[in-house]
C-alpha cells in the first residue's frame, strides 16, 4: 500500500512539475506546442488516471490562471478519460492513439468562445502537443521496460524535450530564481558521462534562448561545454563548470541573470559531483551507452583458457619426464649372470652322465656351478678355464663347450650393454628436454595468468587527441599489466609510422610512449601497437678483430632488445677459431636470443640450452657472457658461464665483474655465475671475450676503460680492441660496450 501511494505522489508531481514548464514554453505569437506532452504519454502508458488528471488540470491553472484555460484542460482530460474508461469496462487496454487522439477532439468545442484567429492557433497547438505525445511514446514505453537504448531516433526525440523544457523553465520563474539553472546543471553533467555527448544541454539552453530571445543561456552553455570537455576525467569540476560558465556570463550581460540564481546552480554541481561513480556508470548501461567491457572480458578468458592449456601440456611432459627417466633399460650383471647360468644349464647338461653328481654337487641345479664363471666373464670381457671351479675343470665334459659359448654371450652381452647405455643417455637427455619445456611453459603460464586491465576513460582520450591531430582512428584499446600501460590504435596504414601518432597518443596517456609494431589488417588499415617507455634506455658499441690467420671470427655477439623493458648483450667464444668454433657460438647465441624473448629466467634457459649443445656430441663447447639490463629499474644481470671478467665504468671509478662457471655442453648439469649490479645514468658495461683479457688481462681493460674521456661505448670498445691486438692477435677479440642514460621527457 504504502509503494502504491508513493508511486501516485511521485505520478502526481511529476505530472504537475511537467505540464507547468511544458505549458511555459509559448512562443510569439501564442503558439504553445508541448502543453499535454507529458499528461497524455503517463496516462497511456497505465498511470494513475486521477492523480495524473488532476496534477494536470492543477498545473494548467497554476500557469494560465484563467477560467479559459482551466475549461479546456477539463475538457482535455474528460476525452482522454473516456477511451481509458471503456478499455477499463472491456478489461482490453487501450491502445495510446485513442487516447491522444480523444483528448485531442475534447477541446474543440472551447472554439465557440474564440475569435475566428484564434481557432487556428487552437487547432495548431492542439495537432502539434498530439504529435509530441506520439514522439514520446515509445522511449517511455521503453523506458518503463527498462529496454531504453540511445539510437539516432531517441537522441531526435530527447533532444526535442530539452528544447521544450529549456523553454518553459527558463519561463518559470519565482521572485527572479529559476528552475533552469537547477536543471541545467544537473543534466550538464549527467549527459556527459551517460551519453558522452554535450549537444543535450546545449539544445536545453537554445529553448530558453528561443523563448526569451535572450543569447546568454546559449553562450553559457557552451561556455560550459567547452569546460567540461576539456575536464571530462574530473567529474566535480564538470559539475561545477556551469557555475563558472553563468558566472563569466552574469559579467558580460549584468541585467540578464540573477544572483540568487547560483543557489540552484550550486546545487545541481554539488548533487552531481557527489554522486557515486556506480550511477553513472549503471545509468550509461541501462540506456546502452556503457563501456564496452565485453572484448576486454573475452581477452581475459581467452589468456585463462591458454594458461589452462599450457598446464596441461606441461603436466605431461612431465610425466614423459618421469618416464623416461623410468625406462633404464638393460640387465644388470649380477641378472644377466644368473639369466645366462639357467640357460646354459639348460642346454649343456641335458643327457649328461654325471647330471646326478653335478646336481647333488650344485644343490639341486648346476646353473650354480656355472654362475660364477659367468659373472667372472661378463666383468672381465673374457672368460678362460682359469675362470671355471675346481669341480667344473675335474668333472665336466662340456668345460670347452662351455667357455666358447660364454666368450660368445659375453661379446653380445656387452654390445648390447653399450647400446642399452646410448639408449639410457638418449633417454636422459630426453627427459631433460621435457623437463626444460614444462619450466618454459610454467613461465609463460605465470605471465599470462595476469588478468590485464582496461581503461575506456583513456581510450576515448586517445581517440580524441588523435582526432585534434588530424589523424583518423577507428579504433582504440587502452591495456594496462604491472603498471606498464599499452595502446593499440586501428588507422590508416599510411599514417601508422607517423611520428604526430606517437605524439598524440603519448599526450592522451600523460606518459612517454614507444612504438612497439605495426600489423597490417587490410583494406588499408593498420594497427599500431604503443608500450609505455622505460624510464633508461641504451646505446650500445661493438668491435671485432679476428684472429691472426684465421678466415672467420669464431665469437658471435648479440645485442637483444627484450619485449621493450629488457636488453641483453651477449657475447659466445666457441671452442678453437674459424667456421667451426662460430657454428658453435652462433648456435649458443641463437637458443639465447630465441628463449630469452619470451621471458623465461636464465635459471630454466641456461640448463635447456646446455641440454640441447650436449646432445650434438661433437666434443665442442661454447663460453657465454651475458648481461640483462633491465631498463625500469636500472638493474643488471651478469651470467657467465666459463666467461672472463667483465668491466663497470661509473662516474665515480670503474668496477670488475668476476667471471667463472664451467662453459656450455660439456656436462649435463651447470649452474651458471650470476651476480646482479645497479647501474644509473651514464654507466658504462664492456663485456669481452678471452682474447681480448688472455691479452691485456681485466685490470688492463679498466685501465684502457678509464683513460678514455668519453662515455660513448663504440669509442670504448675500440679502444679496447685496439690495445688488445696490439698485444697479442692469438685468438679472436670481441668488445660489446652497452651504456645506460636516462630518458628526457
Amino acid at each position: 500500500m504504502k509503494r502504491r501511494f508513493f508511486r501516485m505522489v511521485f505520478s502526481f508531481s511529476a505530472c504537475f512539475a511537467l505540464t507547468v514548464f511544458l505549458s511555459a514554453a509559448t512562443f510569439s505569437p501564442g503558439l504553445s506546442p508541448f502543453y499535454s506532452g507529458a499528461y497524455l504519454p503517463m496516462l497511456s502508458l497505465g498511470g494513475n488516471c486521477f492523480a495524473l488528471s488532476a496534477a494536470y488540470v492543477l498545473a494548467r491553472f497554476a500557469w494560465g490562471r484563467s477560467w479559459r484555460v482551466l475549461a479546456q484542460a477539463a475538457l482535455l482530460v474528460f476525452g482522454a478519460s473516456v477511451p481509458q474508461a471503456v478499455g477499463l469496462i472491456r478489461r482490453k487496454r487501450t491502445h495510446p492513439f485513442y487516447t491522444v487522439i480523444s483528448a485531442f477532439f475534447a477541446e474543440l468545442p472551447t472554439m465557440a468562445f474564440l475569435p475566428v484567429q484564434g481557432w487556428v492557433l487552437l487547432l495548431a497547438n492542439g495537432a502539434l502537443s498530439a504529435l509530441f505525445s506520439f514522439l514520446l511514446l515509445p522511449g517511455l514505453s521503453k523506458l518503463k521496460k527498462g529496454t531504453l537504448l540511445f539510437g539516432e531516433w531517441e537522441f531526435l526525440v530527447a533532444g526535442l524535450v530539452c528544447f521544450a523544457l529549456g523553454a518553459g523553465s527558463y519561463e518559470v520563474s519565482y521572485f527572479g530564481v529559476s528552475p533552469y539553472y537547477l536543471l541545467l546543471s544537473f543534466l550538464l553533467p549527467t549527459s556527459l558521462f551517460l551519453l558522452s555527448t554535450g549537444a543535450l544541454p546545449l539544445v536545453f539552453a537554445i529553448g530558453a534562448t528561443a523563448v526569451s530571445g535572450d543569447v546568454s543561456p546559449v553562450v553559457a552553455a557552451a561556455i560550459a561545454c567547452v569546460l567540461c570537455e576539456a575536464l571530462k576525467g574530473k567529474k566535480a569540476l564538470c559539475a561545477f563548470s556551469l557555475l563558472a560558465a553563468e558566472g563569466a556570463v552574469f559579467l558580460l550581460f549584468p541585467g540578464a541573470f540573477s544572483p540568487l540564481n547560483f543557489l540552484f546552480l550550486f546545487s545541481g554541481g554539488f548533487v552531481c559531483a557527489f554522486l557515486p561513480g556506480e550511477f553513472y556508470r549503471k545509468g550509461a548501461a541501462m540506456l546502452g551507452r556503457g563501456e564496452k567491457t565485453s572484448p576486454y572480458a573475452l581477452v581475459n578468458k581467452t589468456r585463462l583458457e591458454i594458461v589452462g592449456k599450457l598446464g596441461f601440456i606441461g603436466e605431461a611432459l612431465r610425466k614423459t619426464s618421469e618416464t623416461l627417466f623410468e625406462l633404464g633399460g638393460g640387465d644388470g650383471e649380477e641378472q644377466a649372470a644368473e639369466r645366462l647360468s639357467e640357460e646354459f644349464a639348460s642346454s649343456l647338461c641335458v643327457g649328461c652322465k654325471n647330471l646326478r653328481d653335478c646336481l647333488a654337487q650344485g644343490g639341486g641345479s648346476t646353473a650354480s656351478l656355472f654362475q660364477g664363471a659367468i659373472a667372472r666373464a661378463l666383468k672381465n670381457g673374457k672368460a678362460t678355464i682359469c675362470d671355471l671351479p675346481a669341480y667344473l675343470n675335474g668333472n665336466c665334459h662340456k668345460a670347452k663347450a662351455f667357455l666358447d659359448a660364454l666368450n660368445e654371450a659375453t661379446d653380445i652381452y656387452r654390445e648390447e650393454k653399450a647400446r642399452c647405455a646410448l639408449r639410457n643417455e638418449t633417454r636422459e637427455k630426453l627427459a631433460g628436454e621435457a623437463e626444460g619445456i614444462a619450466a618454459v611453459l610454467d613461465v609463460l603460464r605465470r605471465d599470462l595468468r595476469r588478468t590485464v586491465s582496461f581503461d575506456g576513460k583513456r581510450e576515448k582520450r586517445v581517440l580524441a587527441e588523435l582526432r585534434r591531430a588530424g589523424v583518423l582512428s577507428y579504433d582504440a584499446m587502452v591495456a594496462e599489466e604491472e603498471g606498464v600501460a599499452a595502446v593499440t590504435v586501428t588507422l590508416e596504414e599510411e599514417r601508422a609510422k607517423e611520428e604526430r601518432v606517437l605524439q598524440a597518443v603519448s599526450r592522451a596517456m600523460e606518459t612517454p610512449l614507444l612504438l612497439e609494431g605495426i600489423t597490417r589488417l587490410g583494406a588499408g588499415t593498420a594497427a599500431a601497437s604503443f608500450r609505455s617507455a622505460p624510464p633508461f634506455d641504451a646505446i650500445v658499441g661493438q668491435a671485432v678483430r679476428i684472429k691472426e690467420g684465421s678466415e672467420a671470427c669464431g665469437d658471435t655477439k648479440s645485442v637483444t632488445r627484450l619485449n621493450g623493458d629488457r636488453i641483453m648483450i651477449a657475447l659466445s667464444d666457441g671452442m678453437g677459431s674459424g667456421e667451426e668454433a662460430n657454428r658453435g657460438s652462433a648456435a649458443a647465441i641463437s637458443l639465447v636470443e630465441n628463449f630469452y624473448r619470451t621471458g623465461v629466467e636464465e635459471k630454466t634457459v641456461l640448463p635447456l640450452i646446455n641440454h640441447l649443445l650436449t646432445m650434438r656430441n661433437d666434443g665442442s663447447f661454447q663460453t657465454l657472457d651475458m648481461c640483462v639490463v633491465d631498463l625500469r629499474t636500472a638493474e643488471a644481470d651478469f651470467i657467465k658461464l666459463s666467461a672472463p671478467e667483465s668491466v663497470i665504468k661509473r662516474k665515480c671509478g670503474s668496477e670488475i665483474v668476476e667471471g667463472g662457471a664451467l662453459p656450455l655442453g660439456i656436462l649435463r648439469e651447470i649452474k651458471p655465475s650470476v651476480s646482479r649490479k645497479k647501474l644509473g645514468s651514464g654507466d658504462v658495461v664492456v663485456l669481452a671475450t678471452d682474447g681480448v683479457t688472455d691479452a691485456i688481462g681485466a685490470d688492463g681493460m679498466m685501465r684502457v676503460v678509464e683513460s678514455g674521456r668519453t662515455n660513448n661505448p663504440q669509442t670504448i670498445a675500440d679502444n679496447v680492441v685496439r690495445d688488445a691486438s696490439y698485444v697479442s692477435q692469438a685468438d679472436d677479440q670481441t668488445v660489446v660496450a652497452l651504456r645506460l642514460f636516462r630518458r628526457v621527457g
